[in-house]
């Protein structure tokens, strides 16, 4: 018998196809016996955790159903199995419309009989001329008394790979592994078959599952966990696509294997899969199901679809949906013309145009670079970060200062980030703004916990990307306007001393040789007196007299913690020499701050200016 196993992934021209655990038609007895004729058999659950197969009926008729499961009736088994209605089964049959991909009939334990670990159907069900498939599926085992109640998730990659199996006590029997147990029904006990009166057999057709739609233009299914597909498309002229999916999420607002589709030139979602547009795909309650149209007009697009690191037909935690073979998403055309208006390619924009990548940002890392504008530009920014709900606040986070002014000019905002996957805490924002030609300099920052390659929750979708990156934008967007800036390159310096540290008094010598208005702008920290602890000041080399010294009256707040104070203001200065001075004391300054450090730590000291 030749079984189909799980295998590379196969491009062919714009669809993906992915080859998973099907039932070859070559398994099927199709043989008669007592007056039936049966054509489908389905058993042994050992290696695959879901099998399937398709039927055609030609005619109206009558299908006789066998089979045999597993599943609790135990208050507690809401807790393993949180499938909505009657069914708690643990391993179970069903039946799919193959053209609607609606269900038809499944096992629960209100329709079977029998001990928990031998859940029996005998049926017949009368059946429609269609297609329809059916499924058998063995996820997980429970057992379950009086004042025991034990349930695992069957692994089979773990199964397959370790000696350490979980234990179940018995009064009589001593200890007996609860996987090796599982692996004796599912090998020996569990099955369904289907069958119908002997002279029906020629009106019925076997087929693989699941059954293609019509007039696909992508396929993206059989997705495992930690998957992260993304494609482009283009569109030669409006079309409305047809977008089936399935996914997992739980709760209002809460989706965990998922996709969108996002507008490449404005970075506008036009479509996203939500708890709110999404439906109830069978099995268990996490299970949902988008089966719509969507209108793209003209232009390019980028596809996305996301899992997190469990229940995947890689390994379900829970009960599989009812369309377990096209976890992920489908798009299609209604009209079989709009087939060449649909181009899928991979998406290979990542590298192109890149003006700053901060990326792969650790714990306790403040990073930044410069770049410059030659002209007016618009910029994709691509950020990752971390955030908390209840205060809407970031702890990693990003944001971009006009080098001349220091006023920031963008800043990543908790109100305008998505949920980057993993943890709800992962944000992150994709979007187009517009710079003039000028300096800047990005900045991103982490704090102690959960950043990259230290994360203490579930990671984001997309890691390597944690921090900052961004693209140049637009069809007139060309690199040759770009170049890179250097803080301490900064334009009408006259004196600078930033980036001064712990413990530090350190002075530069400057002259003006003709009377001129300059501009100071300083950081420095206060104490709980308000009074300058970490500051600059300006002293007239000849006579040794401070002309100006930073102080905390005329400051303002730094951002951060509130002892960080900031100074930007104007003064006169005749013609003459002059000493720029910076003191620090022995704590919070840069590179070792003791609290939240400034928004603009690179000109923690003093520079003055020519205005």
């Amino acid at each position: 018998m030749r079984v189909c196993t799980k295998g590379k992934i196969l491009f062919t021209c714009s669809v993906l196809l992915i080859l998973y655990n099907c039932s070859a038609l070559s398994e099927q007895p199709l043989q008669s016996k007592d007056g039936k004729y049966y054509f489908i058999s389905l058993k042994d659950f050992t290696q695959q955790e879901v099998k399937g197969i398709g039927f055609t009926l030609a005619e109206d008729m009558d299908v006789s159903v066998d089979a045999v499961g597993g599943g609790s009736k135990n208050v507690w088994s809401d807790l393993f199995d949180d499938s909505k209605g009657a069914s708690s089964m643990y391993a179970g049959a069903w039946i799919i419309n193959a053209d609607t991909r609606a269900l038809v009939w499944e096992m629960t334990m209100r329709n079977t009989n029998g001990k928990d670990t031998h859940r029996e159907f005998n049926g017949t069900l009368s059946m429609k001329k269609g297609s329809y498939e059916v499924y058998f599926s063995a996820y997980g085992f429970v057992r379950s008394s009086t004042f025991n109640y034990s349930s695992i998730n069957i692994d089979r990659r773990k199964t397959q790979n370790t000696g350490s199996r979980p234990k179940w006590f018995t009064w009589f029997g001593g200890e007996k592994s609860m996987v090796d147990e599982f692996m004796e029904y599912a090998k020996d006990s569990w099955y369904v078959t289907l069958s119908a009166a002997d002279d029906r057999k020629a009106a019925v057709q076997i087929f693989n599952a699941p059954k293609k739609f019509s007039n696909i233009v992508f396929s993206g299914t059989g997705l495992g966990d930690n998957a992260f597909l993304k494609k482009r498309i283009t569109l030669t002229q409006d079309v409305p696509i047809k977008i089936y999916a399935i996914g997992e999420g739980r709760g209002r607002n809460s989706v965990f294997d998922y996709g969108w589709l996002t507008n490449e030139e404005t970075r506008e979602r036009v479509w996203e899969m939500t708890s709110k547009n999404t439906v109830y795909a069978g099995g268990s309650e996490k299970n949902i199901e988008f089966n719509g149209t969507v209108l793209l007009k003209k232009g390019n697009y980028e596809l996305s679809f996301v899992t997190d690191d469990s229940h995947s037909r890689d390994d379900w935690n829970a009960t599989p949906p009812y369309d377990p073979f096209n976890y992920g998403i489908t798009l299609s055309v209604e009209n079989e013309s709009n087939i060449k208006d649909v181009r899928i390619s991979d998406y290979s924009n990542e590298g192109k145009n890149i003006i700053i990548r901060l990326t792969k940002v650790r714990n306790d890392e403040d990073v930044s670079a410069g770049f410059s504008l030659k002209a007016d530009s618009k910029i994709r920014i691509y950020a990752l970060g971390e955030g908390n709900a209840s205060n809407r606040e970031l702890a990693d986070y990003g944001w971009i200062t006009n080098a001349k002014t220091h006023k920031r000019v963008w800043t990543m905002e908790y109100t305008t980030t998505r949920h980057a996957g993993g943890a709800s805490k992962n944000r992150m924002v994709d979007e187009i703004i517009s710079l003039p030609k000028g300096d800047y300099i990005v900045n991103y920052q982490t704090d102690d916990s959960h950043a990259y390659g230290d994360w203490n929750s579930d990671a984001p979708y997309d890691p390597d990307s944690w921090g900052i990156t961004l693209y140049g934008a637009g069809d007139n967007f060309s690199m040759n306007n770009v170049a890179t800036f250097n803080v301490e390159n900064e334009a009408n310096i006259v004196a600078q001393l930033i980036k001064v540290r712990d413990d530090k008094n350190v002075q530069q010598p400057f002259s003006l040789s003709v009377a001129q208005k300059v501009r100071i702008y300083a950081l420095g920290e206060a104490d709980g007196d308000r009074e300058m602890a970490d500051y600059g000041w300006i002293e007239d080399a000849k006579t040794g007299k401070t002309i100006w010294e930073m102080t905390y009256g005329m400051t303002e707040r730094a951002g951060g913690a509130r002892k960080n104070r900031l100074v930007d203001r104007t003064l006169y200065l005749d013609k003459g020499e002059y000493i720029l001075h910076y003191r620090t004391d022995d704590s919070h300054a840069y590179g070792d701050w003791n609290d939240d450090p400034p928004e603009d730590r690179i000109h923690w000291g003093i520079t003055i200016y020519k205005e």
